[in-house]
């Protein structure tokens, strides 16, 4: 009999501890060293300041509200009848849009935005800077540990209102715990869309607090970035017609950029099949989409759902932001280890 070989495992075992030593430990100290030493102090205290049991309770009904009026809306199937797949399909339909505008859109945005606009303009304002600035700990992981702070603060508020959702829904119309499960990619979707707004809106609010003296400045900042990404733009399309696409104002049409991203996620994940019922609206509201049917030009069927209007390859939007979000995080760094500091 052939006896069992075990020098492969112990070469492979050898092989992972010696990247190990030379890659990773070398890394985690580094990480250690320049990043993570006392900064969960900041962390700590600043989630604590920004946070309470009192806000959630009012955010996160807030964060609901919308979607749950789109509920009150009676859906055309029996849901006692369909399979839990079908049931996933018609209550993502019916939550798609009012989370992307209302829950992840204006509401999550602001949150953000008001929680992170005092970490660094409020503070220097008032000398709670100085006080910290005074202590063995570098200005880079003072910022970073605001940063962290709000970005804890967000992905606690988006989880939280995302599942209820989802969990609500699912109560509302039929009550099955397999129509839950079915509904989890969608939900894993749009979570994770989620923390693409929070880590490019924690990147604008902290940057803007490091750059202007007053955070209600930075509040009112924040706020008109909003509307005119999530309201404004679409009265500008319809304004000038023809000009927005002649002149290309897609590029600095951040909601146009956001409706992108996000059906980039609800693609990927297969989660939400393309219908009229709710591309009309990010038609309107992104322009993400023509109000044109997309036909096969072969067979001239019509395919379902709207043709995109193909401005920007969904994963560029992603990346594009993705990057100003990091440049943003490091100007902000780069600016509070700038700015004078004095009582």
């Amino acid at each position: 009999m052939k006896k069992f070989s075990s020098k492969p495992i112990m070469k492979i075992k050898n092989k992972s501890s010696a990247f190990k030593k030379k890659y990773l430990l070398p890394v985690n100290a580094w990480l250690s060293e320049n990043i993570f030493k006392k900064t969960d102090i900041i962390i700590k205290k600043t989630y604590r300041d920004i946070s309470s049991m009192k806000k959630g309770l009012i955010v996160i009904p807030i964060m609901l509200i919308v979607p749950l009026i789109f509920l009150l809306i009676p859906p055309a199937i029996d849901f006692g009848l369909v399979s839990p797949h079908h049931a996933a399909t018609v209550n993502s339909f019916s939550l798609v849009f009012p989370v992307f505008f209302w829950t992840l859109g204006i509401v999550f945005t602001i949150v953000i935005g008001t929680s992170g606009a005092p970490l660094i303009a409020e503070e220097i304002k008032t000398g709670t800077m100085l006080i910290l600035i005074s202590k063995p700990i570098t200005r880079t992981r003072i910022f970073l540990g605001k940063y962290l702070a709000v970005f804890l603060l967000g992905m606690v508020l988006s989880f939280t209102a995302i599942f209820s959702i989802g969990w609500i829904t699912v109560l509302i119309n039929s009550g099955n715990i397999d129509h839950f499960i079915s509904l989890l990619p969608f939900l894993t979707a749009l979570y994770l869309y989620s923390l693409f707004i929070l880590f490019l809106f924690t990147s604008i609010t902290m940057a803007l607090s490091s750059i202007l003296k007053k955070s209600k400045t930075v509040s009112v900042v924040i706020i008109l970035i909003i509307i005119v990404s999530f309201v404004a733009f679409q009265f500008i399309r319809a304004l000038v017609g023809d000009f927005y696409e002649d002149f290309q104002l897609y590029h600095f049409d951040l909601g146009y950029h956001l409706g992108n991203v996000f059906i980039f996620f609800m693609e990927s994940f297969n989660v939400v099949p393309p219908s009229i019922s709710w591309q009309n609206l990010f038609a309107l509201l992104t322009g993400v989409y023509k109000f044109t049917n997309t036909v096969d030009p072969d067979q001239g069927i019509n395919l379902g759902g709207l043709e995109k209007t193909n401005y920007y390859l969904p994963i560029f939007s992603l990346l594009i932001w993705i990057i100003i979000a990091v440049l943003l995080l490091v100007f902000g760094i780069y600016k509070l280890k700038k700015r004078e500091i004095s009582i």
